[in-house]
């Protein structure tokens, strides 16, 4: 039995090392991740408004048209919890920041990355950005999270082809929206996708959101609260509980700190097809557009 044993030990041995091996290699493929905490680890203290968020964040707003110096630290289904880990993790480095923007869209008092489908992403906070979200060694891993497939095609995709994954501007800005697809099949696809099954996150979320608020009035920095905009068909197609009580919420916070404004732009007119990637994501003649609109009202609200 022992001999056994050990023999099955050495043969196993090579196959431990070259995935050991593999994962260390698929850790090194640059992605957006790597690039956003890469930049606030040399540029937190120089930043003087800062936005969260998810996708609507990350394809809706481009630092490049913001004055000052800005950064989009929002990615695709990034939930509040993140945004505060985030906000947290650079505390003792924010020496310029004036304010900080954060979406409080249709969903997200309603979701967290880590309860959802999306719970595989938190490897990438994990890996990547530093914050050690779990110590579940699957969500500490490239090799246990992903598919044998997708790994295989960033590997080969980088080490071979010489591709990049970086989806994101220098300043965190998701660059891979340029076009308009088909608005009112998936706006309404995403209306139906983002209602919530039940409202077990909602307290939760409304405790990150209140400590994202405790943190900036400590320093003295500015929050601006944002629902952006998207297609009518994803805006008809919303419960309204689940809407009217995130746009409650909001309004209420703003007018309990006084740090803090809310702008409602869901369902802004001034958006035409032509600004939609499709229905809930602004394309990136609709993220300058939205930019531009977003240092309008904060300079109208000082």
């Amino acid at each position: 039995m022992k001999k056994f044993i050990t023999w099955t030990l050495i043969f196993m041995l090579p196959v431990f090392l070259a995935g050991f091996a593999y994962e260390l290699l698929l850790r090194r493929i640059p992605n957006d991740y790597m690039l956003k905490k890469q930049y606030l680890d040399e540029n937190a203290h120089r930043v003087k408004t800062l936005f969260l968020g998810s996708s609507h964040t990350f394809y809706g707003i481009n630092p490049d048209f913001f004055p000052g110096t800005s950064f989009n630290a929002g990615y695709v289904f990034q939930s509040l919890d993140l945004d505060l880990a985030i906000l947290e993790k650079y505390a003792d480095r924010w020496d310029s920041l004036q304010q900080i923007v954060v979406p409080v869209d249709y969903f997200s008092l309603y979701a967290r990355m880590s309860t959802g489908s999306e719970a595989w992403r938190v490897k990438n906070y994990n890996l990547y950005w530093g914050l050690k979200r779990s110590n579940n060694i699957v969500e500490n891993s490239e090799v246990l999270t992903n598919p044998l497939n997708t790994n295989s095609k960033r590997f080969l995709g980088h080490y071979l082809y010489h591709e990049s994954f970086i989806t994101s501007s220098e300043k965190g800005w998701g660059m891979g929206y340029d076009s308009t697809r088909e608005l009112d099949i998936s706006g309404k696809s995403a209306a139906e996708r983002h209602l919530a099954a039940n409202d077990k996150q909602v307290s939760k979320n409304l405790e990150y959101l209140t400590r994202i608020l405790d943190f900036a009035a400590a320093r003295k920095v500015k929050v601006i609260l944002i629902t952006s905009p998207a297609w009518r068909a994803y805006v008809e197609n919303l419960d309204p509980v689940q809407l009217g009580r995130t746009t409650r919420a909001a309004d209420s916070l703003a007018a309990r700190y006084s740090n803090t404004v809310y702008f409602n732009r869901l369902a802004d007119s001034s958006f035409t097809a032509e600004d939609f990637y499709d229905g809930d994501h602004l394309n990136s003649r609709g993220a300058k557009k939205f930019t531009l609109k977003l240092d309008s009202m904060i300079r109208s609200a000082e």
